[in-house]
């Protein structure tokens, strides 16, 4: 269904998004006739999270083609990067699934390395490289000797061992990025160009979170100390990159470090092994998504004008550009999970199920959301209330640019009236 359309993405950039609209119209078309529909073959399966992640990356891809202001140069990259994204989820096997996971990192590299600016791009690049391989070793070999190398279910010969549940999920981890392994991140996305950091943000960060969900249910079973342990370190990581982004003074770290801790909750709710746990997961990948891209592409207009990501130069901006002022307000308010939108009931979702799981879990969890709402507040109140001597005049953004953000943000206030669409 969607694959035949590809080779529009590749060649022809005006048709790749029209063929994008059609396959995710017609998909969605599909799966809501056929609500909770599952099939599995030997190659491919369908379920509520493989569509949920197909339909974050097909959108996604088109609100990139739509906001880029390089196109030509990165249509490939990113048409390869959506290619191997749709292996990835549609994938039953476990070969085709390693081989694709990993491989996605490929174009993301050179994304980052040849179409970034600054010399720190390849010391980000590194980073990357370094990181994910650490994870992807372990987890090729798991593949190797404990599976019988079948297609889905994906059947394991003795996932028993404490050893295969730590090598197996490392990969995983990492790519989420789970903290103490997320130092990647911050430096990908700020030496990133913006289509690097929108897809890096809105589909490669949920690989290692489908992977989890995917494969939990045939390697984990809750542990009395590795369970614990996963997500109280979760947890505390969310608290400390809130904090840490309330004394950040570049914008694009800023962004990161808040992905980071919402990752690290979807990371808890996932080790808590409920079920509203997993669906809760699901949501906060999907708004997580589309939210910290359009706050990528938004940092990036004001970038173009006042050629710097420091928050200092962006007081002011109520002043000079109200319409962006309010885009501001509209996504800070959704990454910190305000009414109504699918945020926040992957929030109370995932509040539920780290109170089943332990009672005490509620505390730092309500301090991260405390310090993630802290921040919000004061990045806004930086940038609007304060009078800016620094930014220079200039033109008003594009009629696209706003429809890029009208288009990343409606989503999570209209999928909360039916949320339970993409839940397992």
């Amino acid at each position: 269904m969607i694959l035949p359309l590809l080779p529009f993405c590749f060649f022809f950039p005006f048709l790749s998004i029209i063929s994008l609209f059609l396959s995710l119209l017609l998909m969605l078309s599909i799966f809501i006739s056929f609500f909770n529909l599952s099939c599995t073959s030997l190659i491919t399966l369908s379920d509520p999270l493989s569509f949920a992640m197909i339909s974050l990356s097909i959108f996604s891809v088109i609100l990139i083609f739509i906001s880029s202001f390089n196109m030509k140069q990165i249509y490939f990259f990113i048409s390869l990067i959506l290619f191997l994204l749709l292996i990835t989820f549609l994938s039953s096997n476990t070969i085709l699934f390693f081989i694709s996971f990993e491989t996605v990192l490929i174009p993301t590299l050179l994304i980052i390395t040849m179409k970034g600016k600054s010399p720190e791009r390849i010391q980000a690049g590194i980073y990357l490289i370094l990181y994910t391989m650490f994870g992807s070793f372990p987890l090729l070999l798991s593949i190797i000797f404990y599976s019988n190398l079948s297609s889905f279910p994906y059947i394991f010969v003795n996932p028993s061992f404490p050893s295969f549940t730590i090598f197996f999920s490392l990969a995983f981890l990492i790519k989420f990025p789970m903290f103490l392994f997320h130092l990647w991140l911050p430096k990908a996305h700020v030496e990133a160009p913006l289509e690097g950091s929108m897809i890096l943000a809105a589909t490669l960060l949920k690989l290692g979170g489908y992977g989890l969900i995917r494969f939990i249910p045939f390697i984990f079973k809750p542990h009395p100390i590795l369970s614990p342990t996963i997500i109280s370190i979760s947890l505390m990581g969310a608290l400390l990159t809130s904090l840490n982004c309330i004394r950040q003074k570049d914008i694009k770290a800023l962004i990161a470090y808040s992905s980071v801790a919402h990752m690290a909750l979807s990371i808890a709710a996932i080790f808590s092994f409920k079920s509203y746990g997993m669906n809760s997961a699901i949501l906060m990948m999907f708004a997580h998504g589309l939210t910290s891209s359009a706050l990528f592409f938004l940092v990036t207009i004001i970038y173009n004008h006042s050629h710097s990501r420091n928050i200092l130069i962006f007081k002011g901006l109520l002043i000079i550009s109200p319409n962006i002022t309010f885009w501001f307000f509209i996504l800070l308010m959704l990454n910190l999970s305000a009414p109504p939108s699918i945020n926040i009931i992957s929030e109370i979702l995932i509040m539920k199920s780290l109170y089943d799981f332990n009672f005490l879990s509620i505390i730092p969890f309500s301090l991260s959301s405390l310090a993630t709402a802290s921040f919000s507040i004061f990045l806004y109140s930086n940038i609007s209330n304060h009078t800016n001597l620094v930014y220079p005049a200039s033109s008003p953004p594009s009629h696209k640019s706003f429809l890029s953000l009208f288009l990343h943000s409606s989503p999570s206030i209209l999928l909360s009236l039916k949320p339970e669409i993409f839940f397992l």
